[in-house]
């Protein structure tokens, strides 16, 4: 899991002001569909529905981040929810770079070095957690 440091800073993303999931989330398919096209048709057409869930399962996956069983259990089922819509190892890095660019155009000024290594971090427990192969050409020190 994350140590201390990087923990309370994705916590604090979670919490920021600055975090409106209601921005991000859109950002985030955006950047993803922009990235890898063909993604797109493994995904529900219906675009309310898919924001939806992806904000029940942030609201899950912030809520579990102090209960590190809780937190498996969640991505665990998430990793089999992918990986029977057919979601391979080889989308996790533009996944990874999807939702950290969208978190750093949503988190503005909060966003940094620090915060950028922690969540990069934290994405990569998660892919592991969903019993993906963390993509080994992921950036973990730029913004």
């Amino acid at each position: 899991m994350l140590n201390d440091q990087h923990k309370d800073l994705v916590r604090s993303s979670f919490e920021s002001d600055q975090m409106r999931l209601e921005a991000f989330i859109p950002e985030f398919y955006s950047r993803l569909f922009s990235i890898n096209p063909e993604i797109r048709t493994i995904f529900p057409t219906d675009t309310a529905r898919l924001e939806s869930k992806m904000l029940a399962s942030l609201t899950h996956v912030a809520e579990a981040l102090v209960d590190t069983e809780r937190l498996d259990a969640i991505l665990g089922q998430l990793g089999e929810k992918h990986h029977s819509m057919q979601i391979s190892d080889d989308n996790f890095s533009d996944f990874i770079q999807s939702f950290t660019g969208a978190l750093a155009s949503t988190l503005g000024p909060e966003w940094n070095k620090e915060t950028h290594e922690a969540w990069t971090e934290f994405l990569l427990y998660i892919a592991n957690r969903m019993r993906f192969s963390p993509p080994q050409d992921v950036d973990q020190t730029t913004l």
